[in-house]
């Protein structure tokens, strides 16, 4: 396309950032120029799923041993802190559509460009820094030629309207833009690439604008970001490119690290450009991403996108995550699985374990059926009470006692609070974590549910992960776990859980029978199909009369196989899986939305059974379609 005019880029910088800034002198770089490029630079436009990092507050031996490890080149690079001299980094896996010649390191404007024409490379993102008065830069760059061949032209110390005039003087778009203070005053650097060939691209940027305004231009041009400032509190400065191979990208702002983390795990993303700052002393971050998730991942990702708890109290994104393996076999869906959270009364699986693998060592279990197995304090005639809400409120108690198996049943199958309280109790928080560890889920803590005393941790620091669920689930089955009575515990271990509907299995299996040409297979299909786990969730009343929700699942689902030369035997593979999601803004109270006045309500919680549906079914279509296609047409 043609850049465009001078006067036109004047008026919607100055639009868009209301400001004028006095041009200073500056030096310009020498650049290196190529025929038009092979290919797109793939560190902010490919979308093939690759291995990738980003770290903070490191050195840059720190980095370059962590890129070395994990065979991987830096691709953008923030300046942390001066002194000391820090850097966060994002790097990617230097193999396939990312490999590429280049490096990255930090000095004087003599040192880049002495790099620049000693490797015939050219750069792909600079930070500018001050240091001891002098201008210092981080840069990362690849080796012009081949594939990463282009025209190109960088520069520093611009005002925006320095910055517009050598846009159009050299002929590029932006790709790179920082932003800093020189002596009281805003200043630019930008790197440029020749909008011709695979990257001519309609393209926009904006100094100093709202979030708001932002997110409002990259919808109107049906843009994504490719660069992102944070020049002061509240505000942006962004270079965003028409995109045209419809990427699914997405860019935050003011995330805290965790935030972040959570952010790019749930969606399958890659962060393409990542700008560390500080807000009210603490860090913060401002980030474009872009797509690297599997097929797969992206069909579930679409599936939570439109679901009724993809949005946050806030306006953004609720935590998501999803998994589902099979058993000794791969993986078929991950998103955020290995991401430690809150699994509310899905972790009422951990304690239940605990005792599981006690039993294994009891050859007669007797340690399920003792008639006063278990005892706890709760109110008189009230015996389901929990004993932390009659302390707290000051009540008399008296002592109830019954079987474990009771009390288990209670806590999986009822997921009673009380009987979980009940079970920490008797054998202790700390004991049942340490077990926990040495069984391999050594990111799985559960703690007691009442509130606790001065440096004592509660049920609001329970963690586990999908993936180490997973190992829970998947060490039962594959007799790992309980290795010296396993058929009489592993009957326990299932037997003492709820009965869980098969409606979303059903749903895929109808689908997936009908592509294959086999629908008369569903209903002998389905009475093999059983689902057997633990589900958990919240609802806490918001002041505008909304609910924050969280709610998952977790467990094993097994499935019907045809094997021998007509498909004539049956075989059962098991699967594992489930999902989470924190943080989800509900309308109703969900206990009481089916029978609510409130069509709307009513409304709101069919859509909510549908969704909670999709995801116990929708992680396991490829497990479905793989059994599926070892069926005979006739049942």
């Amino acid at each position: 396309m043609s850049t465009p005019s001078l006067a036109g880029l004047i008026r919607k910088t100055t639009l868009a950032a209301l400001v004028t800034l006095v041009l200073l002198a500056a030096v310009v770089a020498s650049s290196s120029a190529s025929p038009s490029a092979a290919v797109q630079d793939p560190e902010r436009n490919a979308t093939t799923p690759t291995g990738w990092h980003f770290w903070v507050g490191q050195t840059k031996a720190q980095i370059d041993k962590l890129a070395d490890q994990a065979g991987e080149r830096v691709v953008d690079v923030n300046v942390d802190s001066v002194s000391p001299l820090r850097f966060s980094a994002v790097l990617v896996r230097n193999t396939g559509a990312y490999a590429r010649i280049g490096g990255w390191s930090y000095g004087s404007e003599g040192a880049v460009t002495s790099k620049i024409k000693a490797t015939k490379g050219r750069l792909i993102d600079l930070e500018p820094y001050t240091d001891q008065g002098k201008r210092r830069f981080a840069y990362t760059w690849v080796k012009n030629s081949g594939d990463s061949g282009k025209g190109w032209h960088w520069n520093y110390d611009l005002s925006v309207k320095g910055v517009i005039k050598e846009i159009n003087k050299y002929k590029v778009r932006l790709i790179d833009l920082s932003t800093y203070v020189v002596d009281g005053k805003r200043r630019y650097s930008y790197i440029g690439i020749d909008n011709q060939g695979v990257d001519a691209k309609a393209w926009w940027w904006y100094v100093n604008v709202t979030p708001k305004f932002v997110q409002q231009q990259a919808q109107a041009h049906g843009a994504r970001l490719i660069d992102v400032e944070r020049p002061k509190a509240g505000r942006m400065t962004v270079i965003m490119q028409r995109n045209d191979e419809s990427a699914y990208s997405r860019h935050v702002y003011d995330y805290t690290l965790s935030d972040l983390l959570r952010f790019q795990a749930s969606n399958g993303l890659r962060i393409t450009d990542l700008e560390r700052y500080s807000k009210s002393g603490s860090p913060r971050y401002a980030a474009s991403l872009i797509d690297n998730a599997s097929a797969e991942n992206r069909r579930i990702r679409s599936i939570w996108r439109s679901s009724t708890m993809a949005n946050a109290p806030n306006g953004t994104d609720a935590w998501f995550g999803i998994y589902a393996k099979e058993v000794e076999g791969s993986v078929d869906v991950g998103l955020a699985n290995t991401k430690p959270y809150q699994p509310l009364s899905v972790l009422k699986l951990i304690p239940h374990l605990y005792v599981m693998d006690l039993l294994d060592k009891d050859p007669g279990l007797d340690l399920l059926d003792q008639p006063n197995g278990i005892t706890w304090r709760a109110l008189k005639g009230k015996p389901d009470e929990i004993w932390c809400r009659l302390r707290d409120k000051g009540k008399k108690t008296q002592v109830y006692s019954e079987t474990l198996r009771k009390t288990l049943t209670r806590g999986l199958g009822e997921s009673l609070n009380r009987a979980h309280e009940a079970l920490l109790n008797k054998y202790g928080s700390a004991t049942i974590n340490a077990r926990i560890h040495g069984l391999g889920l050594t990111h799985t803590n559960v703690y007691p549910g009442c509130k606790q005393g001065a440096g004592k941790k509660d049920w609001t620091y329970n963690r586990s992960t999908l993936s180490e669920l997973g190992v829970l689930f998947e060490h039962v089955d594959d007799r790992t776990f309980f290795p010296h009575n396993w058929s009489n515990v592993m009957g326990e271990f299932y037997g003492l859980m709820a009965n869980w509907g098969t409606t979303g299995i059903k749903n895929v299996v109808v689908d997936e029978a009908a592509k294959a040409g086999k629908p008369g297979i569903v209903n002998t299909f389905m009475t093999r199909v059983t689902i057997d786990g633990k589900g958990g969730g919240t609802l806490l009343p918001q002041s505008d009369g909304t609910y924050n929700g969280g709610r998952g699942f977790f467990g094993r689902v097994q499935l019907p196989f045809r094997t021998g030369p007509r498909g004539q035997s049956t075989i059962i593979k098991t699967f594992v899986g489930g999902y989470f999601v924190d943080n989800f803004k509900a309308p109703c109270n969900e206990d009481t939305a089916a029978n609510s006045q409130s069509q709307a309500c009513r409304d709101w919680k069919t859509k909510q059974n549908a969704t909670y549906d999709l995801f116990m079914g929708e992680p396991y279509r490829l497990a479905i379609r793989r059994a599926i296609a070892t069926w005979p047409r006739a049942a």
